[in-house]
């Protein structure tokens, strides 16, 4: 150090920075309500065989899109996949029965604030055909903060595709349970996960979010 920094430092010294005696105390950490199932990852058997079929068959083939990453852009390195709109009937179904479960979750599990979905984000049907991928991501970011709860609801039968699992890093998954169909899996959107290349066949799933004000 040279003479000028410890000038520099003794003038800081001088203008209010005190010598510390050491850290401050420790919070104790009984006094910090915590949530055990934070980041619980949640699933269970959600559509029979026979709805899952019907809303494969619903799907329009003019309208698969790209999927795109943050930015807007095709980064097929990262995600590579094809996309639409998920359809609803007169009543509302599935989304209707889709946000019971989740409100259903959130109460049990996560007890995060949310309000519902949002139209702008609405959810989706992936359509993961031979070489299809989704790199390592979280779904909340600077253009989607208000994600609260992700889904992904399966609706391949496990074995008209090889690959393609949805894998969660750090986190120790059950793949069969979690590749059956009609399986609704739920997770906070800030966990990491990935979908791996589909070797085989395609997978098709609606991936959708829960929205709420964003964390502070």
């Amino acid at each position: 150090m040279t003479e000028q920094n410890i000038k520099i430092a003794e003038d800081s010294q001088a203008h209010g920075f005190k010598q510390s005696e050491g850290p401050p105390p420790a919070v104790d950490p009984q006094s910090i309500e915590t949530n055990p199932l934070f980041t619980s990852i949640v699933h269970t058997s959600f559509f029979s065989p026979e709805q899952c079929e019907a809303i494969i068959n619903a799907c329009e083939k003019p309208l698969w899109l790209q999927g795109e990453v943050d930015s807007g852009q095709v980064d097929k390195k990262l995600r590579n996949v094809r996309q639409q709109g998920l359809m609803m009937n007169e009543e509302g179904w599935p989304h209707t029965r889709i946000l019971d479960l989740m409100k259903q979750a959130n109460e049990a599990r996560f007890k995060f604030d949310v309000s519902g979905f949002m139209n702008y984000d609405a959810p989706m049907i992936m359509e993961y055909s031979k070489g299809c991928h989704y790199d390592w991501h979280i779904d909340v970011g600077k253009a989607v903060p208000n994600r609260k709860l992700s889904y992904t609801i399966q609706l391949s039968k496990p074995e008209d595709y090889e690959g393609g699992d949805l894998d969660f890093l750090g986190t120790k998954v059950k793949q069969e349970e979690f590749r059956e169909q009609g399986t609704c899996i739920i997770f906070p959107s800030f966990l990491a996960h990935k979908v791996s290349k589909v070797k085989s066949g395609t997978r098709y799933a609606i991936v959708g979010w829960v929205h709420g004000p964003t964390y502070k």
